[in-house]
């Protein structure tokens, strides 16, 4: 097998995907470098949520949706945690990614990708936008077929290491085995820095970096740090916000506890609202409560929680487990599924408007508690890039011939609080950098040879102060 190709990309996940299979569409030759076993990283195992503007199912509803007013929520977004965090939002990145994702959603469609129904956010999203793909298993299934069509070479079970640097341009990579060669460059899509808690520690109180976190034990930063060897510069790499550990999937059809066997809570409402709400809880405990039919269908999201879950028979018999009252448990329950037999749209206790498929209710023994437990999923620092998605160093610079997207680009990352902002900028924005690698030239000229260019001719002189 040949190890040099037109462009290597690091990860296998929607960003790494969507990148290969677009720059083979535009005639270059692609090595995909996947860590795990499987392609697919985070989306597979997801809830499967993405956001668009201006799509077909949006049309068919009647809404109506553009990049513009896409983008102004984005902002509104950025507004509601730049109380929390230090951010660094890249408004022209974003504005890039509100006009593409329509096409992203149409792409999704002719691979032969399927959605669900909206998933209504009206605090983060002020148009319906938000959807649900039926089946997360064909982020594996379909990619991995569409890209051996299209010739891109995939090598799973390959863990890059260093980035091969030869006179201040990126020329490949070096895994633990062998090194593979880039002509015309190299992409950083190896996902985010959740399962590395030395990592964390850099920017979390310790506290919080030995916390649990959501997605595949490959998240460690891989591509973070090679970047970081090679001189591009990290942003909003502060920005990992807490959340409840449980797929959203798993919320739509469960309701919420506390010890007092009480609901408290929007289940479905933004990520940090949930933590914030299960802290004024008595013990900060509370339970996810749900029946035997949602634990067959989602059983993969709860395999992945920190705790297994307790069962019971009855609701008596779950409320004397998890240590609640049992009427207040039975009370709840009966309420929650009187108003999904009901007419009303908006649940009356707590506003909530994310509801289960077909109003299901919670009616099948034996019925499940999980416990609700904090613990982060969504890094949002990575590598400030431009909008062609070139890595860029501590002075601006782009970095010959890197370029990082998904979870290793950070200009975007805030926004992850808005729902469906993860997959949705992964693919859209790795489609945007196969293209632009395949059919532009970047070319690759020595730092020594730019230097000028970036050393002001007014630089501030230091006043001598005589003594």
């Amino acid at each position: 097998m040949k190890n040099t190709a037109d462009i290597v990309v690091i990860g296998g996940g929607p960003a790494g995907m969507a990148t290969a299979l677009e720059a083979s569409k535009n005639g270059a030759s692609v090595l995909l470098l996947e860590a795990d076993t499987l392609l697919g990283g985070n989306a597979a195992r997801s809830t499967g949520y993405l956001a668009f503007q201006g799509f077909e199912m949006q049309h068919r509803e009647g809404l109506d949706d553009n990049a513009e007013i896409f983008f102004k929520d984005m902002v509104n977004e950025i507004k509601r945690q730049e109380e929390t965090y230090g951010i660094e939002f890249d408004a022209e990145l974003a504005k890039v990614f509100a006009k593409e994702s329509a096409t992203t959603y149409d792409w999704l469609v002719e691979l032969g990708f399927e959605f669900n129904r909206f998933l209504p956010r009206p605090l983060q999203h002020s148009v319906n936008r938000m959807v649900d793909v039926t089946d997360t298993s064909m982020f594996t299934k379909v990619f991995s077929d569409v890209l051996e069509k299209n010739n891109v070479d995939v090598r799973t079970s390959t863990r890059a290491r260093r980035l091969l640097l030869e006179e201040s341009c990126i020329v490949g990579v070096q895994t633990d085995k062998e090194s593979f060669r880039a002509n015309m460059g190299v992409v950083l899509a190896a996902g985010g820095y959740q399962a590395n808690s030395s990592l964390r520690k850099k920017y979390q109180p310790e506290h919080m970096a030995t916390t649990p976190y959501l997605g595949t034990h490959h998240d460690v930063g891989d591509g973070h740090i090679m970047g970081q060897e090679v001189g591009g510069e990290l942003i909003n790499m502060t920005m990992i916000p807490p959340l409840i550990m449980v797929g959203s999937a798993l919320v739509e059809d469960s309701i919420a506890v506390n010890t007092l066997g009480r609901r408290f809570h929007d289940e479905a409402g933004p990520y940090d609202y949930r933590v914030q709400e299960l802290n004024k809880q008595p013990n900060k405990t509370a339970y996810y409560i749900y029946d035997n039919q949602t634990y067959l269908k989602k059983r993969q999201l709860i395999n992945e929680m920190p705790q297994t879950p307790s069962s019971a028979n009855s609701l008596m018999e779950l409320a004397q487990t998890i240590g609640s009252d049992h009427k207040a448990l039975e009370e709840a329950v009966t309420r929650w599924n009187d108003f999904l037999t009901s007419s009303e749209k908006k649940d009356p206790d707590f506003g909530r408007v994310i509801l289960p498929a077909e109003r299901r209710a919670i009616l099948e023994p034996p019925y499940f508690a999980s416990k609700m437990i904090t613990g982060i999923n969504f890094p949002a620092g990575g590598f400030r890039v431009n909008t062609d998605l070139q890595v860029l160093n501590v002075y601006g610079e782009p970095i010959p011939k890197l370029f990082a997207v998904g979870d290793c680009s950070g200009g975007l990352g805030p926004v992850i609080g808005m729902g469906g902002m993860r997959i949705t900028p992964a693919l859209t924005l790795g489609r945007v950098v196969g293209r632009k690698i395949a059919t532009q030239k970047f070319e690759c000229i020595p730092n020594s040879e730019r230097l000028d260019e970036y050393i002001p001719s007014n630089t501030m002189k230091v006043p001598v102060i005589d003594d």
